[in-house]
């Protein structure tokens, strides 16, 4: 049988002890993981032979050769198992169909699936609805052990160890067995699941690092050996310090994935960092890849080794763990443990903090961000992202997990803008956040512990009135600010309009009656703000007032004039103004009263207002933000700040 009806080796008779064999279970069973570990141990067990007859001066070389080949093994090794891996997860009815047509490029999704945690996500592209613990708990016997299908012998299970970190036990099929109901096993089951995630996440690791590498041996067998063994590393600043390994180093010239031609660079490891890297990954690979084969081929009656783990709790950091330190065309691997103390100026600073402004889209579980370098959100990139990085100790130009804080000026939204961030607030299965950088492949991407909450922004006061200028912006692809303020005349043209069916024609023609409208609105919101300090020793900017609330609205806009018997006025969309301060017959407890209770008069008399500074009992000026004129009206800001009076001013208005 195989995929899309198809049979293969039909004119070829595979025969085993006079019986004729299916080609399916014949080329299954041949894909022994043996027989590749066994050559890998050959070359690993004669890395150093043979080097009395190579001349001393290429002893590095041929060793540095060797280890290459080991390394080169592993990879091939690993994307051998990767596919026998996808084809038992995907459960697909040709193995040989399956494994003929699977290449590098199947496998490294599976692999990223996996050291991402989102193995759920892949299996739900396959439209594979099976929980990810029990598709792994299937692949590799578990799931039949639980169930009955293999089970312990009598004498098996009595003896059957109750503490141990690692055992082999072996098992045997039988017919009719009963499940085990042992709370011991279903908690070494567990344990032996998240061991193997572990194990697939190291392998993963491991080939997703290596596999530029990998390509560089394969094609055109671009590595070279080190000339020395000394690096230089140095900050803007020039500071600089030498590592010095005594150990010969391997460079592959490699080029970054993507379309043909991408630029190269150069990776640089120590050969007996890959070596041993190398031969740790071997052994995972090979207990994962014999117990999956095994459990595939198993026949009723045959014995296997199932290999379990107990979580034993000690799962501290790795003291040789390795770092990586990178420029645009170069990286280098080192063990952690050589870095010297006095490359922290080269450090990440603890309070590392960068600002993105972006756009967003969002693709299934995935909220993408389109950002760029920026402090200051515009239309185009309304949200504003302060990352703030986690730094581990001796990481060099190396991030851990970035903390995101996000906000958004609601300014700068439009009214399809608005309701989209309104959806993701009420969505609840966003698990993973991405940056893209438009013009680059550069991508950052996070997993989430939790949901993502959404980014802050207030709730529509009428939702019905937004719902219907939505579907204009939609309906006539012109960007529409989200109103500030709603005026009547605009709820006017809502209320004539919203009975009525929204074509293209009538979509531009409530567009044009809100444009219209706009022209004629002209509001001016006031706050007040109480300063503790006296003028000159506040920074409103940055400071908080110790009281600040708003006052209101008042009808008409905002224009400054040279002095107040002028005429005429100017205004300056977009500017923030900010007036000297001046003289007040009130203190501030009094001014604040008479603004709260008729702003608009006090307003106009502080305006008129001359009062000498001998006899002022406070001060206060004017924050002005003057409006643009929109489709919604102009509309102005002002704050009227109200100091104490400074003693030690002379006080010439």
């Amino acid at each position: 049988m195989a995929d899309n009806n198809r049979e293969f080796f039909k004119s070829t008779e595979f025969v085993s002890e006079s019986k004729a064999q299916d080609p399916e279970t014949v080329m299954q069973a041949r894909q022994d993981p043996e027989i590749a570990y066994a050559h890998i141990c050959k070359i690993a067990g004669t890395i150093n032979a043979g080097l009395s007859v190579v001349p001393e001066e290429q002893r590095d070389t041929a060793e540095v050769y060797a280890v290459v080949d080991l390394f080169r093994a592993t990879m091939q090794y690993i994307e051998e198992f990767g596919s026998y891996l996808r084809y038992l997860i995907l459960d697909k009815d040709s193995f040989i169909n399956e494994i003929i047509r699977t290449s590098s490029g199947d496998i490294q999704p599976l692999f990223k699936a996996i050291l991402e945690d989102r193995f759920e996500e892949y299996l739900q592209e396959y439209n594979i609805d099976t929980d990810p613990d029990e598709k792994l708990s299937t692949v590799f016997g578990y799931q039949a052990v639980k169930e009955g299908m293999i089970s312990f012998s009598e004498e098996e299970a009595e003896n059957a160890p109750s503490d141990f970190d690692l055992t082999d036990v072996v098992l045997h099929g039988t017919d009719g067995a009963d499940t085990p109901n042992s709370d011991e096993m279903e908690m070494l089951v567990g344990d032996s699941i998240k061991n193997l995630r572990t194990k697939l996440k190291n392998i993963a690791v491991f080939y997703l690092n290596f596999r530029e590498a990998y390509n560089a041996v394969k094609h055109g067998n671009r590595f070279t050996v080190g000339n020395n063994s000394g690096f230089k590393l140095s900050n803007n600043e020039l500071i600089d310090d030498r590592i010095v390994l005594d150990d010969a180093v391997i460079e592959f010239l490699c080029k970054q994935s993507g379309e043909k031609g991408g630029d190269p660079y150069l990776l640089t490891i120590p050969r007996s960092i890959l070596e041993e890297k190398t031969l740790d990954v071997v052994e995972d690979v090979y207990t994962l890849y014999t117990q999956s084969y095994d459990v595939a081929t198993l026949e009723d009656g045959d014995k296997i080794n199932l290999k379990f783990w107990k979580a034993t709790g000690n799962s501290g950091p790795n003291e040789d763990d390795l770092i990586q330190i990178a420029n645009p065309d170069s990286r280098i691997i080192l063990p952690r443990d050589v870095i010297p103390e006095v490359i922290d100026d080269l450090k990440i600073p603890d309070d590392s903090k960068f600002d993105w402004v972006g756009n967003w889209s969002l693709a299934g579980s995935t909220l993408v961000f389109e950002v760029k370098f920026s402090s200051e959100p515009t239309p185009e990139y309304p949200i504003h992202v302060e990352i703030g990085w986690e730094k581990t100790d001796h990481d060099i130009h190396e991030f851990g997990e970035a903390q995101f804080n996000f906000s958004v000026n609601t300014d700068n939204l439009s009214v399809k803008q608005y309701f989209g961030l309104l959806n993701i607030q009420e969505r609840d299965d966003i698990r993973e956040i991405e940056f893209d950088f438009p013009g680059s492949d550069e991508t950052h991407r996070q997993r989430l512990e939790k949901p993502f909450e959404g980014i802050n922004i207030p709730q529509p006061e009428d939702p019905e009135f937004l719902e219907y200028v939505k579907r204009i912006e939609l309906a006539t692809r012109t960007r529409i600010p989200l109103p500030e303020y709603i005026s009547e005349k605009h709820v006017e043209v809502y209320e004539q309009y919203v009975e009525r069916e929204l074509d293209s024609s009538t979509a531009e023609e409530v567009l044009s009656e809100f444009q219209e409208r706009g022209k004629t609105v002209r509001r001016s919101f006031v706050g007040v703000a109480i300063w503790e300090d006296d003028f000159s020793n506040v920074d409103i900017v940055e400071e908080k007032p110790t009281h600040s609330e708003d006052l209101g609205e008042l009808p008409g806009i905002l224009v400054l004039r040279e002095s107040p018997d002028s005429n005429e006025g100017e205004r300056f969309p977009g500017e923030d103004h900010r007036t000297d301060p001046a003289p007040s017959e009130y203190t501030p407890e009094e001014l604040l009263d008479r603004l709260k209770e008729e702003y608009a008069e006090t307003v106009g008399e502080l305006q008129q207002s001359e009062v000498d500074s001998e006899v002022a009992k406070s001060e206060f000026s004017h924050r002005i933000r003057f409006g643009h004129e929109t489709m919604w009206g102009t509309l102005d800001s002002h704050i009227i700040d109200i100091f104490p009076v400074s003693e030690q001013s002379d006080q010439s208005f």
